[in-house]
């Protein structure tokens, strides 16, 4: 049956390359809201940002979502705020321009690390399964192996593969091709767009790339199980610490 409610996150590539992109992505959103709007009852917008810092061996991170930047143990999907009893009305909003909004806030800076970034969006407090349609839209100008972390965390992909099926999430993506990106390329339900690297993603037409996206939501079904357990924190980014501006793992 068709899904009533669809929870959208985007996962975006904040590192330093990503300045004019960014940009675009919030200038053609509307192309991936409008084939949704009249055929599905409720879409709710989520946003996952991320930028790397490397300094000495160490790795730190900014995570912003859409109300903002993580803090660890108060705002992060780890973790929720005692005065909200749904935890959905922190991380998604139903309101297209708070998300345009959000993502004009994002500042691009440093490096990128977007393995991490799929795992916090794929932990994110969906909908239940029965009638919501589950998504995550990932926009990168860089190949996974670029990543400030190198190919240490590549093990965890298989796990990530593992974790979208079992949440039911439909990954679309549009970054640089590499093996990591083919690997997820073969989870059920993913589309890759396989994209030049280097240039900010200025090639692709995000209002076709958008257009598309929206109408195979929107004309996506549900099924009707239940949810099985799966590994959250593949990263272990329940446990950081804060750091001034930045959120870094504990190595402790």
């Amino acid at each position: 049956m068709p899904a009533p409610n669809v929870d959208l996150v985007l996962v975006v590539d904040t590192s330093d390359s990503m300045k004019h992109c960014i940009n675009e992505l919030r200038a053609h959103l509307d192309a991936l809201i409008s084939p949704m709007q009249g055929n599905i009852s409720k879409v709710r917008y989520g946003l996952v940002g991320l930028s790397a810092s490397k300094n000495s061996g160490n790795i730190s991170y900014m995570v912003n979502f859409i109300k903002g930047p993580m803090v660890p143990g108060t705002y992060d999907p780890y973790h929720f705020g005692p005065n909200d009893p749904d935890p959905r009305n922190q991380f998604f909003t139903e309101n297209a321009q708070e998300m345009k909004a959000a993502l004009a806030t994002l500042t691009p800076t440093g490096d990128e690390d977007m393995l991490l970034a799929l795992d916090f969006a794929a932990d994110m407090p969906f909908g239940p399964i029965s009638n919501t349609k589950r998504v995550i839209a990932l926009f990168s100008d860089e190949p996974f192996e670029q990543g400030v972390s190198g190919r240490d965390d590549f093990d965890k992909i298989p796990l990530l593969c593992q974790k979208f099926m079992a949440r039911h999430i439909q990954l679309f993506a549009a970054i640089p091709e590499g093996h990591a990106a083919k690997e997820l390329a073969e989870t059920d339900r993913s589309e890759i767009e396989f994209v030049d690297g280097g240039d900010g993603l200025k090639s692709v037409d995000f209002t076709k790339l958008f257009a598309q996206m929206g109408k195979s939501i929107s004309a996506s079904t549900i099924q009707a199980v239940s949810e099985p357990e799966y590994q959250r924190a593949l990263f272990e980014q329940d446990k950081w610490v804060q750091s001034q501006e930045w959120s870094d793992r504990d190595n402790t």
